[in-house]
C-alpha cells in the first residue's frame, strides 16, 4: 500500500468513528475530534467517553490493515500523518504484530475491582437492608460494572477477530 492509500483508509474509518462525521477536524490532532464537541489538542483521553472512542478507534485500525500497536504506540497522540507513517512501519513489521498479539493473549482478566464493588455492595445491603441509600450505590456500582465489564469483553472479542485477521490459533 503507499502512503495515500492508508492515509485515506485511516480518514475512513476515522470518518466511520467519529460522534459528528460531518464535523471539521484538524489534522494536526484528529484524534481529538472523535467526539462531539471535540476535545482541545491531545486530551481526548481526558474522559470516559473520549478514551472509549479513542481505543475503539485503534482497534479499528489493527483490524483494518491486520497490525497490532504495542502499548506505547497506544500511549501516543498522532497526527494524521505520523500514525499513517506508524501504520506503514506496523505493516512492514507481521512477526512484530503476531508477537504483539500473543503477548495480548497470554495476559489474563483479572476482576479484583469488580469483586472489591460487590463485597462492598453487599455487606451494605447486609447492615442496611434495602433503604434509599443502599439502593442508589446499587446503581451506581452497577453502572460502574458495566462499564467495566462491556470493556472486557469488547477486548476479548476484539482479540478473537486480531486472531483470525492474524492466523494466529
Amino acid at each position: 500500500m503507499t502512503e495515500q492509500e492508508v492515509k485515506d483508509k485511516i480518514l475512513e474509518v476515522f470518518t466511520s468513528q467519529k460522534s459528528n462525521p460531518s464535523a471539521d477536524f484538524n489534522e494536526s490532532h484528529f484524534m481529538d475530534f472523535l467526539t462531539h464537541p471535540a476535545h482541545k489538542k491531545n486530551t481526548i483521553k481526558n474522559s470516559f467517553r473520549g478514551v472509549r472512542k479513542y481505543y475503539r478507534f485503534m482497534d479499528k485500525l489493527e483490524l483494518e490493515f491486520g497490525i497490532c500497536f504495542s502499548y506505547s504506540d497506544l500511549d501516543k497522540y498522532y497526527s494524521i500523518d505520523k500514525l499513517t507513517k506508524k501504520v506503514l512501519e506496523r505493516i512492514k513489521k507481521g512477526k512484530g504484530n503476531k508477537m504483539i498479539l500473543q503477548r495480548r493473549n497470554e495476559e489474563k482478566e483479572k476482576y479484583i475491582f469488580e469483586i472489591i464493588l460487590l463485597t462492598i455492595l453487599a455487606g451494605l445491603f447486609y447492615w442496611q437492608g434495602i433503604s434509599w441509600i443502599s439502593v442508589l450505590v446499587a446503581v451506581l456500582f452497577g453502572g460502574i460494572i458495566y462499564w467495566i465489564v462491556s470493556s472486557k469483553l469488547y477486548s476479548k472479542n476484539h482479540l478473537k477477530k486480531m486472531n483470525k485477521r492474524l492466523n494466529i490459533n
